[in-house]
């Protein structure tokens, strides 16, 4: 019986089951909590610790293929997909006990409340994020938003239905183990949808086997359809196939229609050219710019932080701070003082932005003023590195941790636009690139694409 307050130690076994049954998709959440907030940020906290957890079998890679946190009808929640590794069910509900206790959140913490739905859920069909499911469908077993007389897939249970939080899509999944859907784009051809292309980086290396995914139009309205398999996990367990399918009652109509395919096997892009596909995609114009460089600061800030987390001999913090600079000398060396500059000033302003909106906890060493040009520097971490770092190392040394540092926070703070069903609108996010013109970002992005792509 859970008491008013948090205690880590109630239920903890209940809740490491559920977490261990449920390791690729996981939904834990804070139900009457006098602050919901502090619920929130408490719940951010754990995601973060989570997040840096690697992969037992990939150390380069984090353990979580999703970890992040939603408000769902005023309640926070915590997903998280652990790609199936049970065995770190305990340490991911310990932490997040722990962050709760620590912070004097009240509340009960339990698996998320589902309201019964009008459909057989299956958690391999549940692709987006900020989606609420729906408890009733209309006379079609259909989200109601759905037109009139839409194909519905034959010989295939519905086992997902659901409306995006701000009512701007809904999303219908259906699953069978007879095959593949095929010959179901064709039905929508015939139905008067027009495709358009999506970008291939986001159906390759993709844990879904066999994805093809289409935007969708007709009559000015539209969304997407993906068609995909997922593996077996036994040689017991069934073999299934999906087809997903996203509709808003307004959409754009694709600017080069193409010929869907019911298997995508176009080469996938990299680098720069990726990075401009995949933003051109998914933020509309005034976004593209400063997502852009989001992703290529994360790129590179991933690539830092490798570099500084080798393991060194040296056990002496100080001596620690020299070999990290040391070994980011070579790769921070690619680029002009100047570039540098800039790359660090972008990086610190969006981190500023993401800190003053109050998304996230003012973090120890990245104290950020401006230096006698304007342009943001770590304060904090200039001051320690000076005496410890030779001079000649010490602007990429503090690049470096800021890049490592900073990235990473903006990048989370966008994460949501990966896992929506449908582009957000410009305001929402347009808040974290204030003080920044578009020259700067494209200074900073191409500065980061210089050493990625060396």
């Amino acid at each position: 019986m859970w008491h008013h307050h948090l205690v880590p130690h109630i239920d903890e076994p209940a809740l490491v089951s559920y977490v261990a049954e449920h390791s690729s998709g996981v939904a834990l959440a804070v139900y009457e909590a006098s602050d919901p907030a502090a619920a929130r940020a408490a719940l951010r906290d754990a995601a973060a610790q989570i997040s840096q957890i690697r992969h037992p079998d990939e150390p380069d890679d984090a353990l979580a293929n999703r970890c992040d946190v939603r408000d769902e009808d005023g309640v926070p929640v915590l997903y998280l997909d652990m790609k199936d590794e049970t065995r770190y069910a305990a340490l991911v509900v310990r932490i997040v006990l722990d962050r709760l206790s620590g912070t004097g959140v009240d509340g009960r913490l339990e698996p998320q409340r589902r309201r019964e739905a009008a459909f057989e859920y299956d958690a391999n069909a549940d692709r987006y994020g900020g989606m609420r499911p729906l408890a009733e469908l209309d006379d079609r077993c259909l989200p109601p938003g759905f037109p009139l007389d839409f194909p519905v897939p034959d010989e295939a249970t519905l086992v997902l239905a659901e409306r995006y939080q701000d009512g701007s899509a809904e999303h219908a999944a259906w699953r069978r183990s007879t095959g593949p859907f095929t010959g179901y784009l064709q039905r929508l051809r015939k139905y008067g949808c027009t495709f358009g292309a999506v970008p291939r980086v986001l159906t390759a290396g993709n844990p879904l086997g066999g994805t093809a995914q289409y935007t969708l139009w007709r009559a000015g309205a539209g969304g997407g359809v993906t068609l995909y398999q997922f593996e077996p996990r036994s040689a017991r367990s069934p073999v299934y196939w999906y087809v997903s399918v996203v509709w808003q009652p307004q959409a754009e109509p694709p600017a080069t229609p193409v010929e869907p395919e019911e298997a995508d096997t176009r080469p996938v892009p990299f680098g720069a050219a990726a990075a401009r596909e995949l933003a051109e995609f998914l933020v509309p114009a005034p976004l593209v710019a400063g997502y852009e460089a989001v992703i290529a600061l994360a790129n590179t800030a991933h690539v830092l932080d490798r570099l500084v987390s080798a393991p060194s001999d040296r056990a002496d913090p100080r001596a620690k701070a020299v070999v990290a600079a040391t070994r980011l000398a070579p790769v921070l060396g690619r680029l002009q003082p100047e570039q540098l500059t800039m790359v660090r000033h972008v990086c610190l302003t969006m981190v500023a932005n993401l800190l003053a909106s109050g998304r996230r906890p003012r973090s120890a060493g990245l104290m950020m003023v401006p230096d006698q040009d304007g342009h943001l520097y770590a304060a904090e971490v200039r001051e320690r590195a000076q005496g410890v770092v030779p001079g000649d190392l010490l602007p990429v040394f503090e690049i470096g941790v800021s890049l490592v540092q900073g990235a990473k926070l903006v990048a989370d703070a966008l994460s949501a636009i990966g896992s929506a069903p449908v582009r957000p609108p410009a305001h929402r996010y347009a808040w974290i690139f204030t003080d920044l013109d578009p020259h700067q970002l494209a200074t900073a992005r191409d500065a980061c694409w210089q050493i990625l792509e060396a």
